[in-house]
């Protein structure tokens, strides 16, 4: 009996415990969440200077038991200023694992951190300033007896979970990718003296420095222990277990920080097999395509050491030495093999200085089947005068390149290329025009170069072309071409080839163009679907990112092309200009017949300071083009000037705009900003709902379909809305004078004086008057009807659904100037918007422009019937524009 009540209190007790844990697990949360996510959001503000933004906190007992688990969900820290467009670090999750015990006591020991799904993108610009500089500086240290910090770093672990790291360094001209990196560490990192444990897995990391890739997608494991000394910042490893694709290497050394400024180091590392297939590995091409059945022969020798301090004034010292003798690789079941692969090159610098590196590419032989090539290179003083002696020279069939290299399926590859160039002297005397001090000579030549693969299947061809080789610059001549159905031809020149592949300067050079027809769709990757009227094509675009400008061109572009088609529209004819600079495209003066008239445009593509909403800046001029191609050829002039589907016709246009390109190169609609003018040389207006519901009410056929000849209107257009200054047209006997505004929305505000002669009036538009007049008779308003009648209309609603208000303009007042002053306020929005975006790029011309309008001449010149409809806003229309009636 004793024994049950002891078993039964055993098992109540056990079960109080149990509910107790649980109790707490629920708890702990709740209790917690506010104090952490409070003081999470102050280190935030307190620490750094950025943006920072999660989505939520959770905290568990469960997820690190007996640690308390906080997770930061959905993390983003942008940067401001220059990387203000710049994610530096986004992430699904933060997991830090928290001393329970210290946490209930009121401090936060952090012990394991796991990051999951990170994405890193670090920035240097070219004045090298970093993105990931954001924390604030710290005050001025003085005696304080405040509180310690909440949280305090006791780490034992962490680790990176399918991260992916963006590293673009402009100013050393260096590019580095890692993808799904997995990484981890483990260690006391409280102790004076520690091993590291760490392991890494990349799947694939690409590194690129000036214009050469070292590494390109190559999959990465390091097993690495470093042996940490926090007294002396001073940290030793020894490993052989660092492996890229197939090749294997050990280093050892260390790294040693004596201060903030400084980083000294004394690394060694080599190659532990001297097998020809580990290299072989790096060559993207070759490791992915049965790389374990592949047969080679050769030796590999690879060392290299880097010693000395880093700072923000001196490099280490660093040599790099690479051989291959008698090196050979075939695939099975082909019949040719690549032989014969002999390479020496070293790279020595002895003293950390860059301008004293030496490479020294002494040979480098291969024969492809029986093809030999062979080049070779000195480069010395790379900094200070960049001498060069090299050579090249080779023949290959690339006809020939199945029979040694296994190729994807639905390759086509044929073609001759022949080279035998040399150069030798000054690359930078060269550039100073110092021509005799450098010796260039010899040619590349290619003819009947086809290539189609799988993913491009229409291939493109280079039936011939010849790059000439001089002292001054590289000619290319003769090419004949066809790319996409397009058949072309050009030649030119480019000045400073070496200096683009040496140190990554800009190209510089100038081009002329010739071709029989480009299809913009299918080099963009776009369609139009065939089924669709060509206002409803729909666009499919092949990325969602868009074009983004190289930095490093300086081109100019002379072309003329038969037939262009973009989207929904085809141009003959097509000539002009485009200069590639500074990543942006300027079309300069490019000019052709379309839509039954004539087009000219003028204007820039720039994706320097934006690189996922483009700036664009163009001046069209079109020229007895026809109404309804140009408004089912274009969204913007669909949305613009809806009317355009109702007009049959020929309008003249000019039109100045700016704004934003979204990430599928089609307008961000509210972001464009403009004026234009149109002239509507003779045309008809029908079926246009809302003079077809005017016509209604004022009982006047003449207004369902509407003569339109030499009627000319003034706009501009900001934020998504279009404003018209007051102009007159003829209806018939019909006097009419039109203002207002609508929106890429369809909505609409526009007033409207009407000058009705009573004599074309029938007895239902008779009818309608005098019911105006006993109205405004019973409001004690006197009015008396002559001959004609001063009617006032105001349209609002949409496009399709217009609401219409009439009343006898004695009573209403003036239509257009009840609109008056809200196109004098989104007209001066607009000359402000206008002003702001032109400023940035020609301040002189805008004084000329915006501040010079208002001469004698353009008064007197101004037509007198407009100020009658309201002086004040011609005069800024005037103003604006400089256009005169």
């Amino acid at each position: 009996m004793k024994l049950g009540k002891l078993v039964k209190r055993f098992f109540i007790a056990i079960g109080i415990i149990i509910l107790l844990f649980i109790a707490t697990a629920i708890l702990v949360p709740i209790l917690f969440k506010d104090k952490i996510l409070a003081l999470v959001k102050k280190e935030m503000n307190e620490q750094l200077e950025a943006t920072t933004d999660f989505k939520d906190i959770d905290i568990s007992l469960f997820h690190n038991f007996p640690h308390l688990s906080v997770s930061i969900i959905d993390l983003s820290i942008v940067g401001k200023d220059s990387f203000k467009n710049d994610t530096l670090i986004s992430a699904k999750s933060i997991d830090v694992a928290l001393d329970l015990m210290k946490a209930i006591s009121g401090t936060y020991d952090v012990l394991n951190v796991a990051l999951s799904y990170p994405r890193i993108h670090a920035i240097v610009h070219a004045d090298g300033k970093v993105n990931w500089n954001i924390t604030k500086p710290s005050p001025p240290s003085a005696p304080s007896a405040g509180p310690s910090k909440p949280f305090s770093m006791k780490l034992r672990k962490y680790s990176v979970d399918n991260g992916f790291i963006d590293y673009n360094d402009e100013q050393g001209k260096m590019h580095m990718t890692i993808f799904n990196l997995n990484h981890s560490g483990s260690g006391d990192f409280s102790s004076d003296n520690f091993t590291l444990k760490t392991k890494t897995v990349a799947d694939a990391v690409t590194f690129i420095n000036g214009n050469v890739a070292y590494l390109r997608m190559v999959k990465t494991t390091i097993d690495l222990d470093v042996d940490i000394d926090n007294k002396t910042n001073k940290y030793t490893f020894n490993t052989d277990k660092i492996q890229l694709n197939g090749l294997r290497l050990a280093t050892k050394g260390y790294v040693q920080m004596p201060d903030t400024n400084n980083m000294v180091m004394d690394i060694t590392f080599s190659t532990p097999s001297n097998d020809f297939k580990d290299i072989l590995s790096l060559i993207p091409g070759i490791y992915q395509s049965n790389f374990k059945d592949l047969k080679t022969t050769g030796k590999l020798s690879l060392n290299g050491f880097v010693k000395g301090t880093y700072n923000k004034k001196q490099m280490p010292a660093y040599k790099l030495d690479l051989a291959i003798a008698d090196g050979s690789f075939q695939y099975p079941n082909l019949p040719q093999k690549v032989s014969n692969i002999q390479v020496k090159l070293d790279v020595d610098n002895p003293d950390g200085i860059t301008d004293h590196t030496i490479v020294n590419l002494e040979k480098c032989h291969i024969e492809l089947g029986t093809q030999p090539f062979d080049l070779r290179m000195l480069l010395k003083t790379p900094v200070s005068n960049q001498w060069i002696d090299a050579t090249l020279k080779g023949h290959i069939d690339l006809s020939q390149m199945q029979q040694f290299m296994k190729l994807e399926s639905g390759t086509k590859l044929s073609g001759i290329v022949d080279a035998n160039v040399s150069v030798k002297g000054s690359i930078a005397a060269a550039e100073k025009k110092q021509f005799e001090q450098l010796d260039a000579r010899g040619t590349i030549g290619i003819s009947n170069l086809e290539y189609a693969s799988k993913d491009y299947p229409d291939g493109v061809n280079i039936y011939s072309l010849v790059l000439t080789f001089n002292p001054k610059n590289v000619t290319a001549s003769n090419l004949k071409g066809q790319y996409m159905h397009t058949i072309f031809s050009g030649d030119g020149s480019i000045d400073n080839l070496l200096g683009y592949y040496l140190h990554n300067e800009s190209l510089t050079g100038a081009f002329r163009f010739a071709a029989d027809n480009i299809d913009v769709n299918k080099w963009m990757g776009t369609t139009t679907t065939t089924n669709a009227t060509p206002a409803t094509a729909t666009k499919v675009p092949a990325s969602t990112q868009p074009f983004l400008v190289p930095s490093n061109l300086n081109i100019t572009l002379t072309a003329s092309v038969g037939t262009v088609k973009y989207d929904n529209i085809t141009l003959t004819g097509v000539s002009g200009g485009l200069m590639i600079r500074n990543e942006v495209v300027n079309m300069q003066n490019v000019n052709g017949k379309a839509l039954d008239g004539t087009l000219k445009i003028d204007g820039y593509y720039s994706t320097k300071n934006d690189k996922k909403n483009p700036d664009i800046s163009f001046d069209y001029a079109v020229t007895n083009v026809d109404v309804q191609k140009t408004f089912t050829s274009f969204n913007t002039v669909q949305k613009m000037m809806p009317a355009g589907k109702y007009i049959s016709g020929k309008i003249t246009s000019n039109l100045s705009m700016s704004g934003k390109l979204g990430p599928d190169m089609s307008p961000v609609m509210n972001s464009l900003t403009g004026k234009g003018d149109l002239l509507l040389i003779n045309g008809l207006l029908s079926n246009f709902p809302v003079t077809d519901q005017l016509a209604d009410k004022l009982h006047l056929t003449q207004f369902k379909s509407i003569k339109l000849q030499d009627v000319k209107i003034f706009y501009s257009f900001k934020d998504g809305r279009v404003t018209v200054q007051p102009y007159k047209m003829k209806i018939g006997d019909i006097d009419a004078e039109i203002a207002g505004s609508h929106g890429f929305d369809q909505t609409m505000n526009y007033g409207v004086n009407l000058v009705v002669p009573r004599a074309m009036m029938g007895s239902e538009a008779n009818n309608m008057v005098n019911g105006l007049l006993n109205q405004a008779t019973s409001k004690g308003v006197p009015v008396k009807l002559g001959d004609k009648v001063n009617l006032a209309v105001t349209i609002t609603g949409t496009t399709i659904s217009p609401k219409i208000e009439t009343n006898l303009k004695n009573v209403a007042g003036d239509a257009v100037n009840n609109v008056k002053e809200e196109i004098k306020k989104e007209i001066k929005d607009t000359v402000k918007a206008i002003k702001t975006q032109v400023v940035t790029q020609a301040k002189d011309e805008l004084k000329k422009q915006l501040l010079g309008g208002t001469s004698d001449t353009t008064k007197k010149n101004t037509n007198p019937t407009i100020q009658k409809a309201g002086d004040d806003v011609k005069k800024g229309i005037n103003d604006l524009f400089h256009k005169k009636k």
